[in-house]
């Protein structure tokens, strides 16, 4: 299944679109660091404020810098595709880095979903629970190491 992604995005209108011109693959990376910056100051705060800082930071603060969060990732989300549809044999051939990043990523969306059904009544209140610092502390941990493993996965690289 994965090889067949591959072959099919290796083929496809987006690769060809990236190789067309030289700086399209620049573009993109300025972007995917755009969005990194955008991602990881939205994400500070909120996590920050779930294990216990800035208790003075507004339900309606947060949902802005929530919203910020959400943009970056878009970002991320739309040139991490093009960065896959690019080079993809760098990505889907045996690529440790990369698989384990995917994995993190979907622990983080779980790790999300938690944060969402809890939202309202930990960022209320200026009472910091167990769960909030858990959900606030791993968020940062795991996407620590999504950076690590993104810029670890030119290092894990098998040649086609």
């Amino acid at each position: 299944m994965k090889l067949a992604i591959a072959y099919w995005l290796n083929g496809s209108f987006l690769n060809n679109w990236i190789h067309s011109e030289w700086y399209f693959w620049p573009v993109l990376e300025t972007l995917h660091f755009i969005g990194l910056c955008l991602l990881l100051s939205g994400l500070l705060v909120v996590d920050l404020r779930l294990m216990g800082f800035f208790k003075t930071l507004s339900l309606d603060m947060a949902k802005r810098y929530i919203r910020i969060t959400l943009f970056g990732f878009l970002i991320n989300f739309l040139t991490g595709i093009c960065f896959l549809a690019g080079n993809t044999w760098k990505y889907a051939q045996g690529n440790m880095a990369f698989d384990l990043k995917l994995i993190l990523m979907f622990i983080l969306g779980l790790n999300a979903i938690i944060f969402h059904s809890k939202f309202q009544t930990i960022l209320d209140g200026n009472d910091v629970t167990v769960i909030s610092r858990i959900i606030g502390g791993v968020s940062l941990l795991l996407w620590c190491l999504v950076i690590v493993c993104g810029r670890m996965i030119t290092f894990f690289a098998t040649n086609p």
